[in-house]
């Protein structure tokens, strides 16, 4: 399984490891350049004693030092060796500890020497430099004189240059080993603590359950980091309370829709048992229109639960708009005039929409269905195409709803007749006709008129180009 935290671990040994890597690499090659710059220049000293010592004669060249200077410095520790040559002649001096060994004749100018590592006739390994000088005249008349030119090579032994070095390497190589092991402790501490907030929050997710989804993560105490995730976290707990709330709701409200027929059919059933020789066809009409009811009911549920599920399959195609809404309104004309409704059509007769036709259909019906339903006597009803906006607007006057049932319009088995009595509806049209908007990529809302009607409004939930605007509308009024 994937850790965050062994993650950050590794990432972070991994980063300290290459920063203290290249820390102690540039610390141990920065010292050694130093240390090996001045081993140098006491080098140069070397060389530049012997060449104040070195004259020119009419002997050739000649170096005045003492018998035994070369001698007592190898005497200590680190011995050191010289060799000069003529430059277009052979040795003019060496060192005594030399002996039938040659140094390198290696050089550079006298302010450029040539350094360079080599084997001393000892063994040991030993640093030399090489330059080339003119030596001084021994009398003012060779001083007239061009003198001529000479090298120089001067080697030391570097074994202490080299124990230090490695003193140096083995410090580095302990500190870095010491500060790795000091180092993940406190890093996985570090950790622990920084993802404690992390490890609270999961605790208190844990004790979450369906009864308990009205409570809400503290994002006052915890990090920065976090609080857009809690407040993203009681967001959903809201969303999820609310959607609890509406299933249990639904649930007692679909308890309440099928217990009344089921009463009736019950009572009819003990009826028919206690009398039988009593039974008529009224009574199974009556058990009929009952279980067509319930039938109805069941059905718009199952609708609903495919629409949610997604297994309703669309055909799209043209749909001419104001011929399917003659064909929906037709059954429903005669209960509208019935109740002395002003009915007001404004739809495009070339009006058309690419849509699934038969999703489109029931929409249509349950909105004008319902519209005429719950549209009091001698009422408005206005039915309105906009076909530059593609958007459907069916208003009718209402007498018992304010603006804090609209949320409550579209939510399965909801009536704002408490006695559910003494209608064909049962409380699921708009709830299926959201849901099938929501499929052919529509939105469905509600809002109240400036003249307090209630308008159902069906547009696309996505800005697109409609159909073109069409020159005749049919327009129908009826009373």
């Amino acid at each position: 399984m994937k850790s965050i935290r062994r993650q950050l671990t590794l990432n972070l040994l991994t980063g300290f490891g290459l920063l203290l890597v290249c820390s102690m690499t540039a610390i141990y090659f920065l010292t050694r350049l130093a240390l090996l710059k001045e081993f140098d220049a006491s080098l140069q000293a070397k060389a530049w004693t012997i060449i104040s010592a070195t004259e020119c004669g009419r002997d050739g060249i000649h170096v005045e030092l003492p018998d035994d200077y070369f001698e007592k410095a190898n005497e200590d520790a680190t011995p050191q060796y010289y060799e000069m040559w003529q430059v277009d002649g052979g040795v003019c001096a060496r060192s005594p500890s030399l002996t039938a060994v040659d140094l390198p004749r290696r050089f550079g100018r006298t302010d450029a020497p040539a350094y360079w590592n080599l084997p001393l006739p000892g063994g040991h390994a030993g640093r030399a430099i090489g330059l080339e000088f003119s030596p001084k005249a021994e009398d003012e008349r060779d001083r007239r004189s061009a003198p001529p030119m000479a090298v120089i090579v001067v080697a030391t032994d570097r074994q202490s240059l080299d124990r230090t070095l490695n003193t140096l390497a083995v410090v580095l190589i302990v500190a870095g080993i010491l500060t790795v092991c000091i180092t993940v402790p406190l890093i996985n501490v570090s950790l622990q603590r920084g993802h404690a907030p992390l490890d609270q929050l999961s605790r208190q997710a844990a004790t979450i359950t369906a009864e308990s989804l009205a409570s809400r993560f503290s994002v006052a105490t915890l990090p920065e980091e976090l609080q857009p995730i809690t407040s993203k976290l009681n967001d959903l707990l809201s969303r999820l309370e609310q959607s609890f709330e509406r299933e249990r709701r639904f649930s007692a409200d679909l308890a309440h829709e099928l217990r009344t027929p089921l009463a009736e059919l019950r009572s009819h059933a003990e009826v028919e048992l206690a009398w039988p020789q009593k039974s008529d066809a009224q009574n199974y009409r009556e058990v009929l229109d009952i279980a067509l009811q319930m039938e109805a009911m069941v059905s718009r549920l199952l609708e609903l639960a495919r629409g949610e599920n997604g297994k309703i399959a669309l055909r799209i195609e043209t749909v001419p708009v104001a011929e399917l809404m003659e064909e929906v309104w037709q059954p429903l004309a005669a209960k509208a005039a019935t109740k002395r409704l002003a009915v007001h059509f404004s739809v495009p007769r070339d009006a058309r929409v690419q849509t699934d036709r038969t999703l489109f259909r029931s929409i249509l019906v349950n909105l004008l269905s319902n519209s005429v339903e719950y549209t009091p006597q001698a009422g408005r009803l206005t039915i309105e195409w906009q076909a530059d906006l593609q958007k459907l607007t069916v208003a009718n006057t209402v007498q018992d709803l304010s603006p804090d049932d609209l949320p409550h319009l579209f939510e399965r088995l909801w009536r704002k007749d408490k006695s559910r009595t003494g209608t064909e509806h049962c409380g699921l049209g708009l709830a299926l006709s959201r849901e099938y908007a929501s499929l052919l990529n529509l939105s469905l809302s509600a809002s109240f008129t400036s003249d307090n009607s209630l308008a159902l409004i069906l547009q696309p939930a996505r800005a697109g180009a409609g159909p073109p605007r069409g020159s005749e509308t049919l327009t129908t009024d009826a009373c």
